[in-house]
């Protein structure tokens, strides 16, 4: 199954990346990598069997860390 994860996730990579250099979109490019390492080590984490939380129950965590430093209770 992680074979397949990875296999999927450099064919995702394979068919963008050219597209954005040939164009020179270095923003586009920064922002894809980013978002596409994050999604890749998800899904590996994922697929090996690893207890993870949901990107839900990650981004309330975050939020009720970060909002109280900002001045922001909720």
């Amino acid at each position: 199954m992680v074979i397949w994860v990875g296999l999927i996730m450099i064919l995702i990579a394979l068919l963008q990346v050219p597209a954005l250099v040939n164009g020179k979109r270095w923003p586009e490019l920064a922002g894809f990598a980013v978002i596409w390492i994050i999604a890749t080590l998800y899904a590996l984490l994922i697929s090996t069997g690893v207890p993870i939380s949901t990107p839900t129950e990650l981004l309330l965590s975050f939020y009720n860390w970060f909002y109280p430093l900002i001045g922001i209770n909720f």
